[in-house]
C-alpha cells in the first residue's frame, strides 16, 4: 500500500522558525524593541547553515549545551555554524577565541552538563560520596563560578537571549503551550484547520504589555510548579507576583485561573484568610465557591450566605449555577431550615444480563439492542457534538475579534468564555432559521465540504456519514434545535455526560446509557437525563448484570 504521508525536507524546522519571524514582522514590528528588531535582522543575515544551528538550540530543553551533543546531519561543518554564531553574538563557547566566554557556576554545570561519572572526574573531591544522589551533591559545591573549561572534553555552549523562542511563539499562538510541533503536524497533513481572516485590529496584542504580562503569568505558572515544598509564604511570593493591570480580557481570565491554582494550596494549607484574600482578585469560577465553602469551615454563615446570594444572582456559567444552588441548601440547614431533598429527574431503566467476558458491557449492550432491531452506534460524546460542530460550523469560525490570531487554530479563543454566544448571537439565529428553512440536509453538505478540517465538536475519526445520514432520518429536526439550545447554554458544560449509545429503527431514536457491574449515574450524566425529561428525548439507562 503506498504511504501518501508527506516528506519534509531536511531543514523544515527552519521554515517553521521562520514562519514565526514572518508573522511578528507582520503583525507585530511596531511592539518589537529595537534589540528585537535587530535579533531579527542579523539572524536574518546568517547563513543557512548557521540559522539551522541556531533553530536546532531553540528547539532543545534549556539553555545550556555540550559540543559533544550537538551533531545534525543535515548541517555541515557544525563547529564551523557554532563559531559563526559566536562572531554573531548568539551563543558563547568555552572554545571561543575572541568571544566572551560564557558564564556558568559549578552547580549549574554539574546540573546541566555532566553526568554523574564525569562529576566526579571534575570534581574528585566528590568521590567519597560516590553513592550519593546527584542532587545531594550538587549541594557540596561551591556557589561560584566555573573557571575550568580546559578540563572539560567538549565546548561548553550558552544560548543568549533563549526567552526569544518564548516571545516568537506567544505572539505567533497568542498562548504558552504551542510551539514549533504545531507547524509539522500541519505539514504531514495530520491537522487541517479552516481558514480565518486576520487583520491587525484583531490581532491577539494590542501594546507590549500584554505581551509580557503573558510571558510573566506564563513565568509565574512555571515557578509554581517547579516550588518542591509549597508552603504560604512562597505561594504568596508567587501570588503577589502576578500582574493586576491587564485590560486585555484573554489576560484576565489566565491570571484569574492562576490565582485559582496558587490559592486552592494556601486553603489547603489552612491559610483561610490569604486564600480568601486571594481568591477574591479572580474572576472566575471555583473562586466563588471556594470563598463560600471556607466561610463554611470558619463557621461564618452569613459570610457565606452573602458570597451564594451573590452567585445566584450573577452566575457566570451553568456550572457555578448549580454549585451555588448545593450550596444555599448548605447555608439553610446551617440557619436552622428544613430543606427537602432534591428529586432525581426520572427515566426508563432496563436490567440486563448479558455475557462480559470477552467484550466491553458498552458492545455487550450495543450487540443486544441490535438483535432487537435497532442500528445502534457507540457514539457517547462524539454524535451530539458532532452534529453542532457542522450545523454551527459557521458560527464556531465566525471573524470575531481576537477569536482567531493565526491559521493553525482548530477553535476560537472565546469558545468557552461566558459572551461567547452575546458575541455571535445574531449568527446563531441566522443558523437556526437556516434549519428551518432548509432542513438538517446542510449538515450533510457541510460534512461533506469540510470532510477531516479541525472543528472542536466534530471528531472525524467516530462521526461517519451513515451516523449522520441515519440522524437527519430518524430525528425530528425541533428535537435536534432543543439540543443544541441546551449545548449553547454552556458549551464547557454540556459537551460531556451524553449517553454511550445511540440507537435508530423505522419508529426513530433512542438514546441509551450503559451502566455495567459496580458502575453508577455521574452528575454530568443527571444534567443530560434532566435535559431528556424535560424535552421527552426517548432515553433508557440499561444497567448490566447489577
Amino acid at each position: 500500500m503506498l504511504d501518501n504521508t508527506p516528506v519534509l525536507p531536511p531543514t523544515y524546522y527552519l521554515d517553521n522558525f521562520q514562519r514565526l519571524i514572518e508573522h511578528a514582522q507582520q503583525w507585530y514590528l511596531d511592539l518589537l524593541s529595537p534589540q528585537e528588531q535587530e535579533w531579527l535582522r542579523r539572524f536574518m543575515a546568517l547563513p543557512s547553515p548557521a540559522r539551522c544551528a541556531l533553530v536546532r538550540m531553540f528547539s532543545r530543553k534549556g539553555h545550556w549545551f555540550r559540543s559533544d551533543k550537538l551533531n545534525y546531519q543535515e548541517i555541515d561543518d557544525f563547529p564551523l555554524q557554532l563559531k559563526r554564531l559566536g562572531e554573531q553574538g548568539f551563543i558563547r563557547s568555552s572554545k571561543g577565541m575572541n568571544e566572551a566566554r560564557p558564564v556558568i557556576s559549578y552547580s549549574e554545570l554539574a546540573r546541566e552538563l555532566l553526568t554523574k561519572p564525569e562529576l566526579f572526574q571534575v570534581f574528585p573531591d566528590l568521590v567519597s560520596n560516590r553513592t550519593a544522589r546527584k542532587d545531594v551533591l550538587l549541594q557540596q559545591l561551591p556557589d561560584e563560578t566555573f573557571t575550568g573549561f580546559e578540563q572539560l572534553p567538549f565546548a561548553c555552549i550558552e544560548l543568549l537571549h533563549p526567552e526569544f523562542i518564548n516571545l516568537l511563539l506567544v505572539l505567533f499562538f497568542g498562548n504558552t503551550h504551542q510551539d514549533l510541533s504545531q507547524f509539522v503536524l500541519s505539514d504531514l497533513g495530520l491537522n487541517t484547520f479552516e481558514p480565518v481572516t486576520i487583520t491587525l485590529e484583531t490581532r491577539f496584542f494590542q501594546s507590549r504589555e500584554q505581551v509580557d504580562e503573558l510571558l510573566t503569568l506564563h513565568k509565574i505558572h512555571n515557578q509554581y510548579y517547579e516550588i518542591t515544598t509549597k508552603d504560604s509564604v512562597s505561594l504568596t511570593a508567587l501570588l503577589d507576583s502576578i500582574p493586576t493591570n491587564s485590560d486585555h480580557t484573554a489576560l484576565i481570565r489566565r491570571r484569574s485561573k492562576l490565582i485559582n491554582l496558587i490559592a486552592r494550596d494556601l486553603e489547603r494549607l489552612g491559610e483561610y484568610q490569604l486564600a480568601l484574600h486571594y481568591f477574591a482578585q479572580s474572576h472566575l469560577p471555583p473562586s466563588r465557591e471556594r470563598q463560600a465553602r471556607i466561610h463554611d469551615k470558619l463557621n461564618q454563615t452569613q459570610s457565606m450566605s452573602d458570597v451564594v446570594t451573590d452567585i445566584l444572582q450573577h452566575p457566570i456559567d451553568v456550572a457555578e449555577l448549580e454549585v451555588a444552588h448545593k450550596l444555599e441548601q448548605r447555608v439553610q440547614r446551617l440557619q436552622g431550615h428544613k430543606v427537602p431533598r432534591t428529586k432525581k429527574p426520572t427515566c426508563e431503566n432496563e436490567h440486563l444480563k448479558l455475557d462480559l467476558s470477552t467484550v466491553r458491557v458498552e458492545e455487550a449492550v450495543r450487540a443486544y439492542m441490535e438483535k432487537q432491531g435497532w442500528h445502534c452506534y457507540f457514539s457517547e460524546n462524539t454524535f451530539l457534538n458532532g452534529l453542532f460542530g457542522l450545523a454551527f460550523w459557521d458560527v464556531i469560525f465566525a471573524e470575531v475579534d481576537g477569536a482567531f490570531i493565526n491559521q493553525y487554530q482548530y477553535r476560537p479563543l472565546d469558545l468557552y468564555h461566558d459572551d461567547f454566544v452575546s458575541k455571535r448571537q445574531e449568527l446563531i439565529e441566522q443558523t437556526f432559521s437556516a434549519l428551518d428553512n432548509e432542513g438538517m440536509e446542510i449538515l450533510l453538505d457541510t460534512f461533506q465540504a469540510k470532510q477531516g478540517i479541525a472543528n472542536p465538536f466534530v471528531q472525524w475519526a467516530y462521526f461517519s456519514k451513515d451516523l449522520l445520514e441515519r440522524a437527519i432520518e430518524h430525528i425530528p429536526l425541533p428535537v435536534l434545535c432543543d439540543l443544541f439550545r441546551v449545548l449553547l447554554k454552556d458549551l464547557k458544560l454540556y459537551r460531556t455526560g451524553m449517553p454511550d449509545l445511540i440507537a435508530f429503527n423505522e419508529n426513530g431514536f433512542r438514546w441509551i446509557e450503559v451502566k455495567g457491574p459496580g458502575d453508577k449515574l455521574q452528575d454530568n450524566q443527571w444534567r443530560w437525563i434532566k435535559e431528556f425529561d424535560k424535552l421527552e428525548i426517548p432515553f433508557t439507562v440499561c444497567w448490566v448484570n447489577q
